[in-house]
């Protein structure tokens, strides 16, 4: 066999005195059987001798893909500093041949470790040609990848994306020149992905730039490098005065008991502020009324913040810097003296869509097609429940208790858990969704998920869009189209028939009646009855 492959005795004799010689013909004969060139064989020879050289495969004993992949990089360093060797068969892809012959051939002597049993047919149900699942099986970081799209399976991606992502990965190892995992950058991403975009080799492109191809290696790219904890985020601003901003977090979390909505928007409020207020003082004793108020005053100018928006500003500073003057961070009497825009008392009453335009709504929304399922099901909740757009994201499978019909809902303020009972016509429309829509296969344990896989629990700005592209139509004489309007809606239609206000504030969990009685100023309906009541008689 060797003597039909090379040609120079001093090449042949270097072939015949390694090691595994049976084992090495034996391969050779295979692959000459399928008819490969004088070319290809050569390079098989070669790469078997590295094999047995990096691999040390004169011991016995089973060999992993970790120890392959280190050997390959070992052996690809070597060769592309090696002057004299560099230019004669050794390519780009060298470490991608020695990997994968020493797979194919460590399989047929037997000594490949196999990989763990749940992760072994997963290539095997994505790829059916042998050539593709080689070329996968073979590539290198194959436990990273595997590990990758093991994850998506769980969470119910469907063998098509499991495919189209798994060839993504090769491309995004190749466009990152990724030989052995390092940590990436997302400005190192996003200029691979442009490049791939650009490419023009691709003949299923119709033109020379997609778009939709670079956010597709973006958004792989980043969430596999997320997942296995390579990737680098982007640097952010340094925050000024953190240690006064962290003990006022935890102080809030711990001991107030606020949501996390909340405490993040207080943290992103107050990181916004001592910025600016380190811009102009690095001292934060000094801290005087006047540098507040000109952070207040450029707010309005400069950024556009309305009125009601800069009170918000001004009451979390308030209420932070009263913290502050506690613990002798800065002056005393700081807090008192900041100056906001005059508030008219119930100014902001909530704007709300009437009953009637919320009877048509989940009409027009009640249809067949197992998104408008979904929908109905979440809008059902919003409006009969008048839950909070965190509360319906955070329902979980376990608080529908269908033996007794009772919901168990944990409230968004101060995670209170209320029992409610679950009326007919929103148990159906769940049950309807849980039985026709939701994927079951996936792990997932809340109610509401995405229609598409992977599968993931929905976020605010996707229950946001499945009220306002219905609402909108409907109504054009509110201010807002969010989930927030039907539980409004709700509280008035309440008010309306006459329920009492402490029953009201036990259905939408208030924790006072105050917020509640703000509700009655929009009683509109009984104000029309006092406004046509004739007083003729009377007088």
């Amino acid at each position: 066999m060797f003597n039909k492959i090379f040609k120079k005795a001093y090449t042949i004799r270097k072939h015949k005195n390694a090691p595994l010689l049976k084992e090495r013909l034996k391969y050779l004969q295979y692959w000459d059987k399928c008819g490969r060139s004088l070319s290809t064989m050569q390079s098989i020879a070669w790469h078997l001798l590295r094999i047995v050289d990096y691999l040390k495969l004169e011991v016995n004993g089973k060999i992993t893909i970790e120890k392959i992949e280190i050997a390959a990089d070992h052996w690809t360093r070597y060769q592309s500093n090696h002057t004299k060797k560099k230019r004669v068969f050794f390519s780009k892809c060298s470490k991608e041949r020695f990997t994968r012959y020493a797979i194919d051939w460590l399989k047929k002597l037997n000594r490949l470790e196999r990989l763990p049993e749940e992760k072994i047919p997963l290539f095997n149900k994505i790829f059916t040609r042998k050539k593709v699942l080689k070329r996968h099986t073979s590539a290198p970081l194959l436990k990273k990848r595997l590990k990758y799209l093991c994850y998506l399976a769980d969470n119910g991606a469907v063998y098509s994306n499991l495919r189209r992502i798994a060839y993504y990965l090769l491309v995004i190892m190749r466009y990152l020149n990724l030989n052995e995992l390092r940590i990436v950058s997302v400005a190192e991403i996003e200029m691979a992905a442009e490049k791939w975009a650009g490419e023009k080799e691709n003949s299923r492109r119709k033109s020379d730039y997609s778009n939709s191809v670079k956010a597709r290696f973006i958004h792989y790219a980043s969430s596999w490098f997320k997942m296995l904890g390579y990737l680098k985020e982007q640097s952010r601003k340094p925050i000024s005065f953190k240690k006064y901003l962290r003990d006022y977090i935890a102080y809030i979390r711990q001991e107030q008991g606020l949501s996390e909505r909340t405490i993040k928007y207080r943290f992103s409020q107050l990181q916004d502020f001592l910025i600016n207020t380190n811009k102009k003082n690095k001292n934060f004793k000094k801290l005087t009324p006047l540098i507040i108020d000109e952070i207040l005053k450029k707010k309005y100018d400069i950024g556009g913040y309305s009125r009601r928006t800069i009170q918000w500003y001004a009451s979390i500073i308030r209420i932070f810097l009263r913290y502050a003057e506690n613990h002798g961070w800065c002056q005393k009497g700081l807090a008192d003296s900041i100056k906001v825009p005059r508030i008219y008392r119930y100014e902001a009453l909530p704007y709300s869509p009437s009953w009637d335009e919320v009877k048509r709504l989940l009409a027009n929304s009640k249809s067949d097609h197992p998104t408008d399922v979904r929908d109905y099901a979440i809008l059902m909740l919003l409006s009969v429940y008048g839950m909070r757009c965190s509360e319906v994201i955070n329902l979980r499978l376990e608080d529908l208790d269908w033996k007794n019909e009772r919901i168990y809902l944990k409230r968004a303020k101060r995670s209170k858990t209320q029992i409610f009972p679950l009326s007919k016509i929103v148990g159906e429309a769940i049950l309807r969704y849980l039985k026709e829509v939701r994927q079951n296969c996936c792990s997932l344990k809340e109610v509401f998920i995405c229609m598409r896989s992977p599968y993931r629990a929905l976020k605010r700005a996707a229950i946001y869009q499945i009220v306002s592209k219905r609402l909108r139509p409907l109504c054009t004489n509110i201010k807002h189209y969010g989930p927030h309007a039907l539980r409004h809606a709700c509280a008035t239609h309440l008010i309306n028939k006459g329920v009492s206000l402490k029953e009201i504030s036990d259905h939408l969990g208030h924790q006072g009646l105050e917020t509640t009685r703000i509700y009655t100023k929009v009683d509109l309906t009984n104000l029309r009855k006092v406004a046509e009541f004739k007083l003729g008689g009377i007088l």
